[in-house]
C-alpha cells in the first residue's frame, strides 16, 4: 500500500536553506538518527528520491529449495536482481545438484559461492552496481562480439576452419553472460527504486531488445559454427564464384549488422532507412544469386548448404528489425 503525506517545507536562516523533516516511522523502521546519511537522486522528472545509504539497505534475498529445476530457479532469481541467492536441500537431505549449481554459477557475471555446506550453497552477487558502466556499454559489447562470431563463422566455413568454429561455439559463453548481465541490470533499473537513473524505461526495454538481438545472432552463429565443424570440406562442392560471392555478402552483412547498432545508439532515422533499402537492394540480390548457384547441385548439397541461406536470412532479419525499431521510436516521439 502506497502511503502519501504533504508535509510543509522549513525555511531557516537566511533563507537560503530548506528543511522538510522525515516520518518518524520511516526513519525508524530504517534505524536513521541524528547522523544518519541518506541518499537524495534527482530524477529525470524533476521528483526527488530518498533512500537510506546502501550500508542501512536490506539485501535482497531469495531462498529456493533444491529441485529438478534449481539452476532455471537460480538464474531466474539472479536475473531479477537478487544480491544474496540461498539453495537449501529437501528434507534435510544433501544437495544434488550442485556441481549444476557451479557450473550456472561461474556463467552469471559477479555471482560467487561464499558460503556451502552439504545442505546449502549460499551465492552472493559481488559486484557494485553503481560501479557497472552504463548498461549501454554492455549492449554494444555484447552485439559487437556476436557480429564478429557470425563473420568468424561463415570464414570457417569458407576456409574450412574448424579450429575457428571451435573457437565460435566457445565465445558464446560470454555473449551470454553478457546478455544476462544486462537484463538483470536493465531489470532493477525499472524495477528498483534505489537504482533509477536519468534512463527512460522505454530506453531500458529498446536496449533489452537489442541484447536479445545480440543473444539470438550468437546462438545462430554457434549453431551454423556446429554444421562447419561436422561438415570439412563442404566448401569444395561450390565454385570459385559462388565462394565468392558468399564471402561478398559475408562482408557487406557484418558491415551492415555494425551500422544498424550505430544507428540504434544514435537514434539515426536516415541512416536505418538506408540500411534498409541496402538490404533489399544489394544483399537479397547476392543471396538469390547464391540460392541460385547451389539449387544447381544434387538434393544432398542443397539439404546441406540450406543451412547456410537461413543462417544469412536470420543475419539480415536482425538488421532489419533494430532498423524497425529505430525508425518506430522516431514515429513515436
Amino acid at each position: 500500500m502506497i502511503r502519501i503525506e504533504i508535509r510543509k517545507i522549513q525555511v531557516t536562516g537566511a533563507g537560503d536553506t530548506r528543511i522538510i523533516s522525515l516520518p518518524k516511522d520511516w526513519a525508524a523502521r530504517h534505524q536513521l538518527d541524528k547522523g544518519s546519511n541518506v541518499v537524495i537522486k534527482e530524477l529525470s522528472s524533476g521528483e526527488l528520491l530518498i533512500y537510506p545509504t546502501e550500508n542501512q539497505i536490506e539485501k535482497r534475498i531469495t531462498r529456493l529449495r533444491e529441485s529438478a529445476h534449481v539452476s532455471r530457479d537460480v538464474l531466474a532469481a539472479y536475473l531479477l536482481g537478487s544480491d544474496i541467492i540461498i539453495i537449501e536441500s529437501d528434507k534435510s537431505n544433501s544437495l544434488t545438484k550442485k556441481s549444476n549449481i557451479k557450473k550456472l554459477s561461474r556463467q552469471l557475471v559477479g555471482l560467487e559461492i561464499l558460503g556451502e555446506t552439504q545442505e546449502s550453497i549460499e551465492l552472493h552477487f559481488l559486484i557494485d552496481s553503481s560501479s557497472l558502466p552504463n548498461p549501454r556499454e554492455y549492449v554494444h559489447r555484447c552485439f559487437s562480439i556476436a557480429n564478429q562470431m557470425q563473420s568468424d563463422s561463415i570464414t570457417a566455413f569458407l576456409n574450412d576452419d574448424i579450429t575457428l568454429a571451435k573457437e565460435v561455439i566457445e565465445r558464446d559463453v560470454e555473449v551470454n553472460r553478457l546478455y544476462f548481465l544486462i537484463v538483470r541490470m536493465l531489470k532493477i533499473m525499472v524495477t528498483d527504486k534505489r537504482e533509477v537513473s536519468n534512463i527512460k524505461p522505454t530506453t531500458c526495454l529498446d536496449w533489452r531488445m537489442v541484447a536479445a538481438y545480440g543473444e539470438n545472432l550468437g546462438d545462430a552463429s554457434v549453431e551454423f559454427a556446429k554444421i562447419v565443424k561436422k561438415n570439412p570440406n563442404l566448401r569444395e562442392t561450390l565454385s570459385k564464384s559462388t565462394l565468392t560471392k558468399i564471402n561478398s555478402l559475408s562482408r557487406m552483412t557484418t558491415e551492415i549488422l555494425g551500422e544498424s547498432i550505430d544507428s540504434f545508439f544514435a537514434q539515426n532515422v536516415l541512416l536505418a532507412e538506408d540500411l534498409k533499402a541496402r538490404i533489399d537492394n544489394q544483399l537479397e540480390n547476392v543471396h538469390r544469386e547464391i540460392q541460385g548457384d547451389i539449387s544447381k547441385h544434387d538434393k544432398e548439397v542443397v539439404w546441406k548448404l540450406s543451412s547456410l541461406l537461413s543462417f544469412f536470412k536470420q543475419l539480415r532479419e536482425v538488421a532489419i528489425d533494430i532498423g524497425d525499431l529505430v525508425i518506430a521510436n522516431d514515429s513515436s516521439t
